[in-house]
């Protein structure tokens, strides 16, 4: 893979030392700071909009405008668009099956700092609305039998997301996290974090699970998730800390904090191979950004993984008539989602374009944005997309046997 780095441009090379920084033992999380570059971090925002500006539009008209593939000389191959993901209403998350040179580049980056192949390095970005609620708290790995297992995983902030200053609400937050480094004892982020046998008494239940083969998804994820349904009164109390920690912003998520370029990296497994429940983790939101992060999980053997085949692409079928009717659904809200915030998206492509190709390439594109507007309306795609969703809740219901119809409830698509 090393030959087709030299034709990368310097954009892309690493000046800036990295080193990881310890911030906890328990759980074990690393800083490091200047992992990647900004226009690394830039390009990675601008793919991720680009697949979901030009929802499965690959005319001449899109390829070929301001800041588009054909005029990114220097970075590379860029390959082909992400598979794409709609995890909840407010938030994608896209998976490169053909990763383009520069993020082979960060993978192999990331892969040599801690010993493993890149082929053992799964890559998943996401892209969050303004506000959006924490739906969940999880474990990035799953019950021992699902193999290969995620023993470390990574957040890649792409920006900064101040918001203005101590109010940011965009980190990744660790409600069960102690600080074991300060020097000041085992201080809990949050009080939750110090009911320690409420905690032993999660991790024993989290390692009992695993002991025997599991029949479905749902026992493969027994003690690794937390959501709103959660029957367990620790555990709500778990959820609700980490949402708290959301809310109050930057100086509650002290000290995973977004920068931009810079990566937080965690063991999953404690050193004498159990999970570590205090790994577990949610995404908040930023109160005034739209959020785009990378996540990073590290696996004791190399892919393909069974996770990317949830991932679809607008252009083709599903051979499963369920897997299609949820492409269907999928793709429908992520069109929707495109035509709800398209302003804001057209802004941030043209801060992407303005970073990778300078203002005179920006101005191009906004131009470009304008016509493209009356493309999208003279389509009319939002109210046949709509038709067609309606379609597919009729025949597919939310009792249905489909796995995906139980969370097509209430309005709500999952």
């Amino acid at each position: 893979m090393d030959v087709w780095t030299k034709n990368l441009s310097k954009d892309f090379e690493r000046t800036e030392p990295y080193v990881p920084e310890l911030l906890s033992v328990r759980p074990k999380v690393l800083r490091i700071s200047n992992m990647f570059t900004h226009k690394e971090c830039a390009l990675l925002r601008w793919l991720m909009l680009e697949a979901l500006i030009y929802f499965g539009d690959s005319s001449e008209m899109v390829t070929t405008r301001p800041g588009s593939v054909n005029s990114s000389s220097g970075f590379g191959n860029l390959g082909k668009r992400p598979l794409m993901r709609m995890q909840d209403p407010d938030q994608l998350s896209f998976y490169f099956q053909e990763p383009p040179d520069f993020m082979i580049a960060m993978m192999q980056r990331v892969g040599a700092m801690v010993g493993v192949h890149p082929n053992n390095v799964e890559a998943i970005y996401h892209l969050y609305k303004p506000n959006a609620e924490l739906a969940n708290l999880h474990l990035d790995n799953f019950n021992k039998y699902l193999w290969p297992h995620r023993f470390m995983s990574a957040s890649l902030f792409l920006d900064d997301y101040e918001d203005g200053g101590t109010t940011g609400t965009e980190g990744t937050v660790f409600p069960l996290f102690l600080d074991t480094i300060s020097g000041d004892g085992e201080v809990g982020v949050s009080s939750v974090a110090q009911e320690h046998d409420e905690v032993r008494a999660w991790q024993r239940a989290l390692n009992d699970a695993p002991m025997h083969s599991v029949a479905s998804d749902t026992e493969a994820y027994a003690h690794r998730r937390v959501d709103s349904r959660e029957p367990g009164e620790f555990r709500q109390r778990v959820l609700q800390a980490a949402k708290d920690m959301c809310r109050l912003g930057r100086p509650a998520q002290i000290p995973v904090l977004p920068a931009k370029g810079t990566m937080y990296l965690w063991f999953n497994y404690l050193d004498n191979g159990e999970d570590d429940v205090r790994t577990i983790h949610a995404g908040c939101s930023s109160s005034a950004s739209y959020k785009m992060i990378g996540t990073m999980f590290l696996r004791d053997g190399s892919g393909p993984f069974r996770e990317h085949d949830s991932f679809w692409n607008p252009a083709v079928k599903k051979e499963d008539e369920a897997e299609e009717a949820r492409r269907t659904i999928e793709a429908t809200q992520a069109s929707h989602f495109r035509f709800h915030h398209i302003p804001a998206l057209f802004d941030l492509e043209r801060q992407s374009v303005f970073e990778l190709h300078g203002g005179a390439e920006a101005v191009r594109l906004a131009r470009f944005q304008h016509l493209y507007t009356d493309v999208l309306i003279q389509q009319e795609a939002d109210g046949r997309l709509y038709s067609q969703y309606a379609r597919m809740l009729q025949r597919y219901p939310p009792d249905s046997e489909v796995r995906w119809a139980a969370t097509a409830q209430d309005g709500h698509l999952f």
